[in-house]
């Protein structure tokens, strides 16, 4: 991160950059986290432009000039702090969304932690573009985060996936199991892999606690992953809540699935 600078007049200089050209090169959802790791605020900020929204999971939500850079601040704080590094996983596009999945390496303990994070940028009319991040965020607080609005009928899903999504709902693990080769894992959102072949699978979706409604608000398909945003009603002992979750969805060449990736605050 360039040093030496006050925050507020770093925020300042930010500003003042908007509109000119970035340096950061590439999809805005594969360069956004790496910007943030290294501390290239001021090319994310002129990348993002003045039509940009982002959702954060820890620091919530930013649509204006006045708060998208301080939350850009704050991440990158906390990502040097954490002496952070990261690792690209995948990418897939969408007819009005690219979603980026990767790792976050946290440094900074003992024993380095790895967390797994998918970023989404819609885009949407008017070239705005908005940023949906999702990453488990441990024991620190969240910020509120209003669900977003799901739709079966309007966010047409591959039809193994809608198998898949199905069978959560009904709580039949068996019947997700059926959709996945038998060399296949599920990653969950804490980072750990679990293999059909050995049963951590199974046991993984048989503690997810029975039926999940999941219903699809968006889609990033290119032919072998297909990276969907759901909305997610789990019940709790409290009723029912609501939150957004992404889901990415790997093929195998035999037609089954071959990985499922979560991100969501277990």
């Amino acid at each position: 991160m360039e040093q030496g600078r006050h925050p507020c007049k770093y925020s300042a200089a930010m500003a003042e950059d908007r509109g000119t050209a970035s340096t950061l090169k590439g999809r805005l959802a594969d360069v956004y986290v790496p910007a943030l790791v290294t501390g290239s605020l001021h090319a994310l900020s002129r990348r993002l432009g003045n039509r940009a929204t982002i959702d954060d999971p820890l620091f919530g939500r930013a649509s204006t000039l006045s708060s998208i850079d301080p939350l850009l601040e704050k991440l990158a704080t906390r990502f040097g702090e954490q002496q952070a590094t990261y690792r690209h996983v995948a990418s897939a596009t969408g007819v009005d969304r690219d979603v980026s999945e990767g790792v976050l390496v946290m440094s900074s303990g003992a024993r380095p932690s790895e967390i797994p994070i998918a970023v989404v940028a819609e885009r949407r009319r008017l070239r705005e573009i908005e940023l949906r991040v999702y990453y488990a965020t441990g024991a620190a607080p969240r910020a509120p985060r209003p669900p977003l609005r799901g739709s079966e009928r309007d966010v047409p899903v591959p039809q193994i996936v809608a198998h898949v999504l199905e069978a959560f709902r009904k709580g039949a693990v068996e019947r997700v199991l059926a959709a996945f080769e038998e060399s296949s894992r599920l990653v969950d959102p804490n980072g750990k892999a679990h293999s059909k072949r050995d049963g951590s699978m199974a046991s993984f979706l048989a503690g997810l606690g029975g039926r999940l409604a999941l219903v699809p608000a968006g889609v990033a398909d290119d032919g072998r992953t297909c990276c969907i945003e759901t909305v997610l009603t789990r019940q709790r002992p409290f009723g029912d809540d609501a939150e957004s979750t992404a889901m990415s969805f790997v093929r195998g060449d035999s037609g089954l699935l071959r990985e499922l990736r979560l991100y969501y605050e277990p």
